[in-house]
């Protein structure tokens, strides 16, 4: 929209700027005369380049006066009336000439009030446009009906109305379009004296350019209650009020141009409305836009029911990503790009050190070291937990301990050796699947899930994992998303395991760094960034759950210098179990930290 400096105005000034013969109308009790004469008109010429001539033409002043003398109970309605006349004539060279231009009704003074208790319309507007037709919405007018006559209530109302926004005329030769505005009077038979001595004034402005209007409405900050619309308005004069409305609800007035609808309900469309009014009282046409608010969330449901759960305690922790370390993957990429997000409303911890810890398998007031665990998010209502040093001999009994540890620089453990496990569960066994892996049977679902005791095992989800893995390629040369999706995602294979004890999958480690590592691809994770930045990496090698799935041999498995590698299931690495707990798991107390950790109610 131009907002231009030069106005093309036709203002039909009344009461001793240009002489105009008025419309007098008297009041008595509920009666009404009306007076009208003169047909002195203005016109004013709007001219391009090409001698189109757009020229226009108002009818006098509207002025009304309620005077006692003139009461007449029972009388008819009366009413003045006055017009709007655009010409267009086309320049004989040019094929079709189309323009647009502005309509307004100036009410420069209006103390009539209302007399009945139900503010019945004293004072109706009706408008019928060039075609013929009676408009029946304008701006935010409300209709009613009163006197047997139905037209916008302005009985109290003041200043510019719209009356045409932009309206369009064409013409191959000379087209007239006429615009005829009517007030009337109502008679309510009712009394009404106390609008004795009042008036009504007001003149019609037209004018080829509007002085305000929107260039744009847009939404943000959409939750499962809550929207927020933000309007850019243009005017050659000050804007002094925003209007704000959804549906059919009634406008609200701020300074602001930003407006947050809330306590709305969840998962709902609403017709959001608005205008911008400026210094001169000139009102921009009505924005409407469309917007649904957001389903609710987790951490709204929690917050809904005040839940004590482990689940929710993590959850309503979330306010933006990165606050708490927490990072919520809703597909929408509020943080980053929507492309590197999970997109499964996963609360997911991620960098270097976050507070995720949880004491569990002991109740002891010093959480021992070795029942330390970490979260690596909330998916769905449940936590997933990872054990939060490599598992060794206390817990499993015999196992390969290899002396010293790989790059102990990087390494972020208490443990002085490490031992290491086959992933398919001895070395005669090259199978990757995991349904046969003895490590899976007879090791973590066995004795491990043994030495937790069944008050603690309890709380463990038997839990569906997903166990078809994902092609080298698609780890190797793809972003951390394409891998979830062919590991867990939405192009998973769907081969499943159902058990309670399992490691992590390749793309909890890969969103447990900080992320700008997300977008680089998981064979090229081997930096110090990657490695200070992701706290699920402590420095030696360490299998995950994910096979490789191009061959029947090969498993994934993050190396000590921080990227992802694949090798026979036969080998040493070390392991970390990992589980999901039961979504009803509540917590007593900790804030997180290592040193007070989480600590379940058993």
């Amino acid at each position: 929209m131009n907002v231009k400096n030069e106005k093309k105005v036709l203002v039909l000034s009344f009461l001793g700027v240009i002489t105009l013969i008025l419309v007098v109308v008297g009041a008595t009790y509920a009666y009404f005369t009306a007076q009208g004469g003169g047909t002195g008109n203005i016109n004013v010429n709007a001219q391009t380049a090409t001698t189109d001539n757009l020229s226009f033409q108002v009818g006098e002043a509207i002025s009304l006066t309620a005077n006692q003398e003139n009461f007449g109970q029972g009388a008819d309605n009366k009413s003045g009336s006055t017009y709007a006349r655009a010409t267009l004539t086309a320049n004989n060279a040019t094929n079709n000439a189309t323009r647009n231009y502005y309509v307004y009704l100036n009410i420069t003074s209006n103390n009539f009030e209302y007399t009945t208790v139900d503010e019945q319309a004293e004072l109706l507007l009706k408008v019928t446009n060039p075609t013929g037709a009676e408009v029946t919405t304008l701006g935010t007018l409300e209709r009613k009906t009163s006197g047997g006559v139905t037209g916008f209530d302005i009985t109290t109302q003041t200043g510019l109305i719209t009356i045409a926004d932009n309206y369009e005329i064409t013409s191959t030769g000379t087209v007239t379009q006429d615009w005829n505005i009517e007030v009337i009077f109502a008679n309510l038979d009712s009394d009404q004296n106390a609008n004795t001595g009042k008036t009504f004034s007001a003149n019609l402005i037209v004018r080829e350019d509007s002085p305000i209007g929107i260039t744009e409405v847009s939404t943000s900050n959409i939750t499962s209650d809550s929207i927020t619309l933000t309007v850019d308005a243009v005017s050659e004069n000050t804007i002094t009020n925003y209007y704000f409305a959804k549906n059919e609800e009634e406008y609200v007035s701020s300074a602001s141009d930003t407006y947050t609808f809330s306590g709305l309900d969840a998962a709902t469309e609403y017709t959001l409305k608005a205008y911008a009014v400026d210094s001169e009282g000139y009102q921009s046409a009505v924005y409407t836009t469309e917007a649904r608010t957001a389903t609710p969330t987790f951490a709204d449901t929690c917050r809904e029911t005040s839940s004590n759960t482990l689940a929710c305690k993590v959850a309503i922790t979330y306010t933006t990503d990165g606050v708490n370390g927490l990072y919520y993957h809703d597909g929408v990429g509020t943080y980053i790009n929507a492309d590197q997000e999970a997109g499964d409303n996963s609360y997911r911890y991620a960098g270097a050190n976050p507070n995720n810890y949880v004491c569990f398998g002991s109740d002891e007031a010093t959480c021992p070291a070795d029942n330390l665990y970490r979260i690596i998010g909330v998916f769905g209502n449940q936590v997933k937990l990872i054990k939060s040093d490599y598992t060794g001999e206390s817990v499993f009994g015999t196992a390969s301990v290899v002396s010293g540890i790989p790059n102990p620089s990087y390494y972020k453990g208490n443990l002085s050796s490490i031992p290491n496990y086959y992933w398919s569960g001895s070395s005669s066994n090259q199978s990757n699947v995991w349904s046969s892996s003895t490590l899976n049977t007879n090791v973590l679902n066995g004795t491990y899930i043994t030495t937790l005791g069944s008050e603690w095992s309890d709380l463990i989800d038997e839990h569906i994992w997903q166990v078809g893995g994902a092609s080298s390629a698609n780890v190797y040369s793809s972003p951390i998303q394409i891998v979830y999706n062919y590991e867990a995602g939405a192009n998973r294979a769907n081969v499943t395991y159902e058990a309670k004890i399992g490691l992590m999958y390749v793309s909890d480690y890969g969103y447990a760094a900080s992320p700008e590592n997300w977008s680089t691809n998981m064979g090229s994770l081997s930096n110090d960034t990657n490695r200070n930045n992701n706290w699920m990496q402590m420095g030696a090698i360490e299998w995950t759950i994910s096979r490789c799935s191009n061959n029947s041999t090969n498993v994934f498995f993050v190396f000590d210098n921080g990227f992802v590698g694949n090798d026979y299931g036969n080998i040493y690495n070390a392991i970390r179990p990992s589980f999901y707990l039961e979504s009803s798991v509540e917590i007593s107390s900790g804030d997180g930290t290592q040193e007070n950790p989480f600590r379940i109610v058993v």
